[in-house]
């Protein structure tokens, strides 16, 4: 009993992503093969879970809330079970960039994963402006940044890292296929990031970070069939740069195979007034509700529309596990 006490108090004390980047389970990337270091990690998160029961519990509530009424109790209880699943590969996936044998994952990069509608992003591209490309927390998020440069699309990822070795790490692999990556902690990430854009690169950024979002008091959005407080970055970066939009989600198809899906949002059927910022979450909103199992934000979407009044949860730091995708601007800005 004292040693599951010990367990609980540690595990309270983590966050998922700090438990799942032991150093141990690091070392084991190198050597376990796909198949299985994805059983490991999902076993080890319902072990993380048993003990974080209220992080379990917020996140079951929250899905539940959105999906009660599009679908079957027994389909919500499926899509929740999947969302678990989901989560679990997202930071299998987060620790295969990072750490699994370099020459097996730009092999990866190569045949695993596919786009669709690539020439949109080439023919951005060659306007030389560079390309704003907005993703979210949604499927296999990780292995965009890689698979773009591996395809030889020159792009740049603002990031942060929770331990100097995975800084270390990525910076190396990073520098070794022509990727840019922009460390929020050690310079200015707005900056840098027009910089890139000007030079006429990709660069990758996320619409979910509801954390880092600078609240528009005057422009509202809808997420998930919520009005939530708009955020001006996108707009802000995509006005001061010049550069075009596109959206990318990037779809767990089964069988180590992924989709990238590619919109340009100038060629979309948005009305003239609406944000970049709500055009990019308009994407989001319905791939999340077409595989609800796919995104992992919903704990951070359980806080913002604060499913349980009166409970208080332990906001984390903010940091990312890299190749986690983050951008936030300056004060100033």
């Amino acid at each position: 009993m004292s040693s599951f006490r010990s367990w609980h108090f540690v595990l309270e004390k983590l966050t998922l992503s700090k438990f799942l980047q032991m150093k141990f389970n690091n070392f084991l990337f190198r050597f376990l093969p796909f198949f299985l270091s994805r059983w490991y990690i999902a076993c080890m998160g319902r072990f993380y879970y048993l003990l974080n029961w209220r992080d379990k519990a917020l996140i079951t509530k929250t899905i539940r809330h959105v999906l009660r009424g599009r679908m079957s109790s027994e389909e919500v209880h499926q899509k929740t079970k999947g969302a678990f699943g989901g989560i679990f590969d997202h930071y299998h996936e987060k620790l295969f960039v990072g750490y699994s044998n370099f020459t097996k994952l730009l092999d990866f990069f190569r045949t695993q994963v596919c786009f669709q509608g690539e020439e949109k992003l080439k023919d951005t591209l060659a306007a030389g402006k560079g390309a704003i490309l907005v993703t979210g927390h949604f499927g296999a998020v990780e292995l965009l940044p890689g698979t773009l440069a591996v395809h030889g699309f020159p792009t740049s990822m603002i990031c942060r890292f929770q331990t100097n070795r995975l800084r270390e790490s990525l910076g190396r692999r990073a520098g070794w296929i022509g990727l840019h990556l922009i460390d929020a902690d050690q310079e200015n990430s707005f900056f840098a990031a027009v910089k890139a854009l000007k030079a006429g690169r990709i660069l990758i950024t996320e619409c979910d970070e509801f954390d880092e979002w600078r609240a528009d008091p005057n422009q509202g959005t809808s997420f998930l069939d919520r009005r939530l407080t708009g955020d001006r970055t996108l707009d802000i970066l995509s006005k001061r740069s010049g550069a075009p939009v596109v959206a990318a989600m990037v779809k767990r198809d089964g069988g180590q195979q992924y989709t990238c899906h590619l919109t340009a949002l100038d060629n979309d059927a948005a009305p003239v007034n609406m944000s970049i910022s709500q055009r990019c979450l308009n994407i989001l909103d319905a791939s999340v509700k077409a595989h609800p199992e796919q995104w992992y934000q919903w704990k951070k979407f359980g806080k913002l529309i604060n499913i349980d009044p009166g409970v208080e949860y332990d906001r984390p730091k903010a940091g990312y596990l890299a190749p986690e995708i983050g951008f936030s601007l300056p004060d100033q800005a």
